[in-house]
């Protein structure tokens, strides 16, 4: 309370010095007429008192400044005057003060935006009240679990060859959160579907759905806004649907209205009663991955088709698709609840499975205040990359702005050394050009942050491009992000205005109070040519990181996929989101076949289960009759993998996937139990090496190996991946099924944009029920595969070119300031018969030092960064020669351009100003 009460007055002083001067010059006063009555009572006058009172204390105004100077006023005041007098140092030079701004704005910012990700995505917890007691709840086991049919949520291999998943059955949950004790509350979460919902009499569109049990919101403490949550008798199978919609999706999709409660929409072609809506800026339990709709885990029987015929699927204790999360009870250790939890799901999974003990899977506890994962671990370690970027790139900024600032304090040196010959402290005189520093970096951060915030959304909209409209990260400005920025610009600060201020408070009287000046190309100038060799080392680095990004990203772009990827695209529906039954859906494919192949423009069309490069697929074991297959731990040997796809007739000729041998699939061929299937080239190889696969059998399954028929043959194809080495593939005939999307090959004359439109209304026109899930062409499918790679490759090419720049200014800068202190100099030497030619090899060879030793220093930087890129380059070395040649010619084009001006300059030099010049 002391230290604020000491800064309250030294602001008052500050802000209302007539008020604290007058309040100050009557204490004083009236400590003089008490004195003066102390003498008047030894028979003293009152003016003779008065005179002797003020001769024993001395002069008020000393005692005023004596007053001043020992408490904070003097302090704030002092520093007051700095600030002022650094604005006007600064108005003076407005180009400096402008070069600075606009360095540490990129420096600041480019940080600031890479933050704001970083914690959007991996450090922001929960949006929820108390996100430090909450837990997630996961299981491993040595293998896959005995008596479990189906695992969502994430499931990751362990070492060992074990599993770590986080889900369990319906009824082992409920049970589980009615009877633990140490949670104040068990929520149950499943992974977000995607559903068709219509609104009113418009035509159905995708949105993003979460199953969660009915006490989800009480338990996260985020109680919805507008209606109320879900009650306990309402997430029971045969209830009446019921659903709490996002703030989001009331605002945008409902227009915000008032009598939303209790309005019914149509989910899956199933009507459901609207009773809640969330709080704003709650997107759910997953970072970047907003839910539109909660339900109840029992309305998943009812809003899901095809899991309603027989026992209810999900309501199995095989079906294993519900997360946990836990909050802890105040007073509860994290060890108590563990065990309690752990010892009570063995009995119960023990139970509903009827397992032994030793078979069921190991409990752990997981931190919860950040949630479930939002990114996958190249995404996280794209952004960490991109971390350690932009960091180079602030070290950059702060050795040039350093070095703009050392070469304008060496201009100061002479008014530093008036300043300390006429009384001032060194301390007074370092804590001036500091305060100048702090100038700098406030505006530089006020302007980082504005850049920062454009940056980061634009960065943000590159890592989101090609995913669905749920996916998106939670950016805006809040106080960590604020916060983030001022901690920057406060080091920036330290960074480039230390070494400055260090040199104002040691100028020599002596030295600086000179007429002449002597050259500075030595001593003066040694630290601002060690800043810039820094500078060329920390460019290096840049842009190697730069050039291995790059070509790794333009060696993934055209690498040879097998087919042609141009004006080929992908519409996908999903007439499952719309109650189509399995009798229904045949005869849907093929109108909606038919339409899309009458639009103009449209080549071929054909269905497909898997589009190629989108990053899914399904692998399955090859057994080949009288060959011998192995099996550990649920994981087949990549030797005996094989990815597998369903496709229509038409497909290969749609991709112009080139025939081999053979035949191609043909309608005869779509049927149930058909036993054509198509192979490729890899497949042939690995299975049938030395013969002709054409008539050889082969299956899926060691006990029915005689299952397909190869009855083609068909070019190698990369299916789901540019990166991994390729995998056999086998193309079966396609039946739809009412559980999973289907996508429409199209092979068109017509522009992307044109033919999405055109696409949207054919579906409409079949079927206003059946939303247009996913547009794609096959470009846009592989970019997206791509966006890791092209984010890091923009982002680091534009660093460096930000690099460069920086890195030439600052050689410009130096050279240029060495030329103007060494006029004298270079007019004796062309007085004495020195041509132009020596005079402009004089400044390159200042210049190819500075880059020389740069280049010296940057070389193990540019080979560790290489290393710590190793993971993500695609057919590259670490150190490319090639990469390093660009770089080092960069570097030098660079600095020969940055030097022509200075050098041209020293030419320009009249001997006879030269000689007279001081």
């Amino acid at each position: 309370m002391s230290l604020l009460r000491n800064i309250s007055d030294g602001l008052r002083w500050l802000f209302r010095k007539e008020r604290v001067t007058q309040e100050l010059d009557e204490e004083l006063n009236g400590f003089l007429e008490m004195a003066a009555e102390e003498k008047m009572k030894q028979g003293m006058g009152r003016k003779d008192a008065l005179r002797a009172v003020r001769l024993e204390r001395g002069s008020l105004e000393v005692t005023k400044e004596i007053v001043h100077s020992a408490s904070w006023e003097s302090f704030l005041g002092t520093c007051w005057r700095d600030l002022r007098f650094a604005l006007r140092m600064l108005r003076k030079s407005p180009g400096l003060m402008f070069a600075v701004i606009l360095s540490l704005g990129i420096g600041v910012g480019a940080n600031t935006a890479i933050f704001s990700l970083v914690d959007a995505a991996i450090l922001k917890p929960l949006p929820v009240e108390d996100p430090d007691s909450l837990r997630v709840i996961e299981w491993s086991n040595p293998e896959f679990p005995e008596g479990v049919s189906n695992i969502n949520g994430d499931f990751n291999q362990i070492s060992g060859g074990g599993v770590q998943a986080s889900s369990v059955g319906a009824h082992l949950y409920r049970k589980l959160a009615h009877e633990q004790t140490v949670f104040a509350a068990l929520v149950g979460i499943a992974d977000s579907n995607p559903v068709g919902i219509a609104i009113d009499a418009l035509p159905a569109e995708q949105v993003s759905l979460q199953y969660v049990s009915d006490n989800f919101f009480q338990g996260l403490e985020v109680l919805p806004v507008i209606g109320r949550p879900f009650r306990a008798e309402e997430d029971r199978v045969g209830q009446e649907p019921l659903v709490v919609v996002s703030h989001r999706f009331w605002v945008s999709r409902l227009g915000g209205a008032g009598d939303a409660l209790d309005r019914s929409v149509r989910i899956n072609n199933v009507p459901a009663r609207i009773v809640g809506v969330a709080p704003p800026g709650f997107f759910g339990l997953r970072a970047g991955q907003w839910t539109d709709i909660y339900a109840p885990l029992a309305m998943r029987v009812a809003f899901q088709p095809g899991q309603s015929d027989g026992a209810p699927r999900g309501e199995d204790d095989s079906d294993w698709w519900v997360r946990e999360m836990g909050r802890l009870k105040p007073g509860v250790s994290e060890t108590a609840a563990k065990t309690q939890i752990a010892g009570l799901f063995r009995s119960l999974a023990a139970e509903a499975m009827n397992l032994e003990p030793k078979k069921i899977p190991e409990l752990i506890t997981l931190s919860g205040r950040r949630g479930f994962g939002a990114l996958n671990a190249r995404d996280a370690s794209a952004l960490w990359i991109l971390v350690l970027l932009v960091g180079v790139l602030l070290l950059i900024v702060c050795a040039n702005v350093a070095n703009l600032l050392l070469s304008r304090s060496v201009v100061r040196q002479r008014e530093s050394a008036v300043r300390l010959a006429l009384g001032a402290t060194r301390a007074r005189v370092f804590r001036q050009h500091l305060v100048e520093s702090g100038v700098l970096a406030l505006l530089g951060g006020g302007a980082g942050l504005a850049f920062g915030s454009v940056l980061a959304r634009s960065i943000h909209l590159v890592i989101e491009s090609g995913r669905d409209p749920s996916s998106m990260f939670d950016l805006h400005l809040d106080l960590r992000v604020l916060g983030c920025t001022g901690g920057l610009s406060i080091l920036t600060a330290l960074l480039f205005g230390l070494a400055p201020a260090v040199q104002a408070a040691r100028a020599d009287l002596n030295d600086a109070l000179k007429a002449q000046v002597g050259s500075v190309m030595g001593g003066r100038l040694r630290l601002p040519k060690l800043l810039v060799s820094l500078q060329i080392a920390l460019c290096l680095t840049a842009l190697v990181a730069a050039g291995l990004l790059g070509r790794s990203l333009e060696n993934l772009r055209w690498v040879d996929i097998g087919f042609d990827r141009e004006k080929l695209a992908y519409a996908s529906v999903n007439p499952g989101q719309a109650g189509y039954s399995t009798e229904r859906l045949g005869p849907y494919v093929e109108r909606v076949r038919q339409e899309l192949a009458r639009l103009p423009g449209v080549l071929r069309v054909s269905p497909v289960e898997v589009r190629l490069l989108s990053g899914n697929g399904n692998l399955s074991r090859v057994s080949v009759p009288g060959r011998p297959s192995s099996i550990e731990k649920g994981v087949v040997a990549p030797t005996e993998a094989a990815n597998v796809n369903s496709v229509g007739d038409g497909f290969f000729e749609t991709l112009r996937i080139p025939l081999i041998a053979g035949r191609t699939i043909e309608r005869r061929d779509i049927r149930p139990n058909a036993d054509a299937v198509i192979v490729d080239e890899l497949f042939t190889r690995r299975f049938f090496p030395n013969e002709n696969p054409l008539g050889r059998r082969f299956g899926f399954d060691p006990k029915d190996s005689n299952r397909y028929e190869i009855v083609g043959v068909v070019r190698d194809t990369l299916y789901n991946s540019l990166r991994r080495e390729p995998l056999p593939t086998v193309y079966e005939p396609y039946l739809p099924d009412v559980r999973d999307p289907i996508h429409f090959a199209i092979r068109t004359t017509m522009d992307s944009a044109r033919l999405a439109q055109a696409v949207r209304a054919v579906v409409a026109s079949v079927d206003p029920a059946v939303p247009l899930i996913e547009f794609h062409t096959q470009n846009g499918l592989i970019d997206r595969l791509l966006r890791t790679e092209r984010l890091l490759a923009l982002m680091s090419v534009a660093f460096g070119l930000v690099a460069l720049i920086l890195a030439a200014i600052g050689i410009a800068g130096v050279l240029a300031y060495a030329v103007a202190r060494r006029t004298n100099e270079i007019g004796v030497r062309m007085a004495l018969g020195a041509t132009a030619s020596d005079v402009i090899r004089m400044v390159l060879r200042d210049s190819l030092w500075m880059v020389g030793a740069g280049i010296l220093i940057g070389f193990p930087f540019a080979f560790a960064i290489g290393k710590l890129l190793r993971a993500i380059l695609f057919r590259l070395e670490p150190l490319d020669p090639w990469t390093a040649t660009a770089a080092l010619f960069a570097l030098l084009v660079v600095t020969l351009l940055a030097s022509w001006l200075p050098a041209r300059r020293a030419v320009c030099v009249d001997p006879i100003v030269a000689l007279r010049y001081e």
